[in-house]
């Protein structure tokens, strides 16, 4: 007997080999890592951005860099997709979680902010309408705060004068030099500073892999250091 209508009337969709949720990938769904000639299961405990967690007891069976195949028993389907592991952690391994695979989870961000404390330069503004770009000599210093793979925000001690719609010139320092075209969308007083958000413009094909390598990393850092206080919390409660 065929289970096409049922799944259907529950809302599932067919592929023509399974049916999935409209809800995607759940957390807390069991989960199979495998590679060669080894294979284990664990629980998907975290996904967010470029990163996933899975919790297993034979974490340690699996090497930084392996090449793994994903395989998540959700409630609305099963999801294969090939990964890489990134970290590992006590009980735990961190994994790539392709861009092309994100739209396939049900908690998700599109663009997660990463909390950072980095310098970089102002090199010129461009203002709206007709007015000029313009060099500014000395460079203004700014502090970054955040990034993502879409933006940043920052302070200056100066107001800009540009307004939501003017663009910088900027160079961030992340242990690379990433220089580019960013639109300010967002502008705020914090403190005694001006705060600026601002989005990437046409950002090239190599700066975009270096910045999502960068945020991968400090995406991990930053899980990892407030799981390890989370802990230490529980434990002397």
């Amino acid at each position: 007997m065929s289970l096409k209508p049922a799944a259907a009337k529950a809302g599932y969709d067919y592929t023509g080999e399974k049916y999935k949720s409209p809800a995607g990938i759940l957390l807390h769904s069991r989960t199979a890592v495998e590679k060669d000639n080894f294979i284990s299961t664990g629980v998907l405990s975290y996904a967010e951005g470029d990163i996933l967690e899975i919790e297993m007891s034979e974490f340690k069976q699996f090497d930084l860099g392996d090449s793994v195949k994903i395989t998540v028993y959700s409630p609305g389907g099963i999801y294969t997709f090939q990964s890489s592991v990134v970290a590992k952690d006590h009980g735990s391994l961190m994994l790539i979680n392709p861009p092309h695979n994100q739209r396939l989870f049900a908690e998700k961000r599109e663009h997660p902010r990463v909390e950072v404390d980095e310098n970089g330069l102002i090199h010129a503004v461009i203002g709206t309408g007709r007015q000029q770009r313009r060099e500014l000599d000395p460079k203004l210093a700014i502090h970054l705060m955040n990034i993502s793979v879409s933006g940043i925000g920052f302070t200056v001690r100066e107001e800009l004068g540009l307004g939501n719609a003017g663009q910088i010139e900027v160079e961030l320092e992340l242990g690379f030099d990433l220089i580019g075209k960013a639109e300010i969308v967002r502008q705020e007083m914090l403190g005694e500073r001006h705060y600026y958000g601002a989005q990437f413009i046409d950002l090239s094909g190599d700066k975009s892999t270096s910045l999502r390598a960068y945020i991968l990393r400090k995406q991990v850092e930053a899980y990892f250091s407030r799981k390890h206080e989370n802990a230490e919390k529980r434990l002397f409660k």
